[in-house]
């Protein structure tokens, strides 16, 4: 998970199955909007999915939705080298977070950002503190992960970080965003995830993390999956698809049976323990 100032209202998730021959992303619909310091931020649920294809490469964001369609905007959609991609989202992320910092600035002092920075005598020691103390503490509204298949045909999950940073997280085998990322991250370490379980038990799993990364507040209740595979096109599956309402359906049956045998179980206990069944 890629740690920050705030936690983005969302869920976007990537996993590893089939020895690296598939790739399943999942993603909630929720988006954050704003228009503004005047007013604050909030979270609705989308219509669409929020899981953009670059033929075998699928980006995923976290974050303002104004700044998603920014970023994807700066993706052609001919463009579908892997690493070209992260790239270029890195970059628009290092480009807008500029902006807004040389805007600030020069907002308060009159000065350029980089020449307020390099040699700024002139400006009150008050107002220095105040623009270094606003820098330290901007946290840009913006997070991306990246899963896909380079131009190797090797299997890849990358973050863009709100600072640009460009992460790789392919070695662990999956990885997510947004404020459900530490409950679908413990839900994959739990439960002892590996990359070589077959795609249709990747897709379940996968699943299953996402409605466990329900679990705080701000992650949509809706959800989408793409499954990339190495040596074939995308497969979608949306929220309103009728292979959708299966996997939710398999979903429940296994709730309801687990939930069945820890009662039994918890029936056993009480009653080798007292002798009496409550």
């Amino acid at each position: 998970m890629v740690g920050n100032e705030y936690m983005n209202m969302t869920l976007v998730q990537a996993s590893i199955a089939n020895n690296g021959e598939a790739i399943i992303i999942v993603a909630d619909r929720l988006l954050t909007s704003s228009f503004g310091t005047d007013f604050p931020d909030y979270e609705s649920e989308g219509a669409t999915p929020k899981i953009y294809l670059r033929e075998n490469v699928a980006i995923g964001f976290a974050g303002s939705a104004l700044y998603s369609d920014m970023a994807i905007s700066e993706v052609s959609s001919t463009l579908t080298d892997f690493d070209k991609i992260v790239k270029k989202i890195s970059d628009f992320v290092k480009k807008q977070r500029e902006t807004i910092i040389n805007d600030e600035v020069l907002r308060i002092t009159g000065i350029k950002s980089k020449d307020f920075f390099s040699d700024s005598p002139n400006v009150p020691e008050e107002v220095k503190g105040y623009i270094y103390g606003w820098r330290s503490n901007f946290s840009f509204n913006f997070q991306c992960i990246v899963a896909g298949y380079d131009k190797d045909k090797n299997g890849r999950i990358s973050y863009i970080t709100d600072g640009g940073s460009m992460i790789s997280v392919t070695n662990f085998g999956s990885g997510s965003i947004g404020s459900g990322s530490p409950f679908s991250e413990i839900y994959f370490d739990q439960y002892n995830y590996d990359i070589a379980i077959p795609e249709i038990e990747g897709l379940f799993f996968a699943y299953k993390a996402k409605r466990w990364a329900e679990a705080p507040t701000g992650v949509g209740l809706k959800t989408d999956i793409c499954i990339l595979r190495k040596s074939s096109s995308p497969v979608k599956i949306g929220e309103e698809d009728k292979l959708m309402g299966e996997v939710r359906k398999a979903y429940n049956k296994e709730k309801e049976k687990i939930s069945g045998i820890r009662g039994s179980l918890l029936k056993q206990l009480i009653k080798d323990s007292l002798g009496v069944l409550i």
